[in-house]
């Protein structure tokens, strides 16, 4: 992408508990870094009442290991707090959320009213999961993976990996 020199760098956050990441987000990444200059894959965490399989720093080195081919215009943070809020501490322009079906839609609706609503400054970017991962879900994927379920086609072999070790399945 060649940007001039009056073009604004043009950020984007995508914020989530990635617990674990799967190849929906990945999808979803890897698109974001065709349209931005800059992608931050933001993992949330709560840490008063998180009850992720992994840690933050855990989910962290996953999404590391499973976009460092994206690296430097894909990197990885977290943070604790609203999403907007850790939006404009670190100055992107724009949130990204992933939409599966409608109520997902329902949910992120409200979400991005009230972020508006708080920080009028910052846009959300909505972008369609690919069909062929449309049913990839985080919780569903944990749930398969704790019976012995291999997941090729839905998560990054280092994830799959993981999840065997958090599951004692090696």
């Amino acid at each position: 992408m060649n940007k001039s020199k009056d073009s604004a760098h043009r950020c984007a956050v995508y914020p989530g508990t990635f617990d674990p990441i799967h190849n929906g987000h990945i999808d979803i990444i890897r698109r974001c870094v065709e349209i931005f200059d800059e992608v931050i894959v933001a993992v949330a965490y709560n840490p008063h009442k998180d009850s992720a399989l992994f840690t933050p720093d855990e989910r962290v080195a996953l999404i590391r290991e499973s976009i460092r081919d994206l690296e430097p215009r894909a990197r990885v943070d977290k943070f604790s707090g609203l999403s907007v809020d850790y939006a404009e501490r670190i100055g992107a322009k724009v949130i990204i959320r992933s939409l599966r079906a409608v109520t997902d839609f329902e949910y992120e609706l409200g979400m991005t009213h009230m972020n508006k609503y708080m920080k009028p400054n910052v846009e959300t970017v909505f972008l369609f999961a690919n069909p062929a991962l449309f049913f990839s879900a985080s919780h569903l994927i944990k749930e398969v993976a704790a019976y012995g379920q291999r997941l090729p086609a839905l998560v990054p072999g280092p994830v799959m990996q993981r999840l065997r070790e958090k599951y004692k399945l090696d």
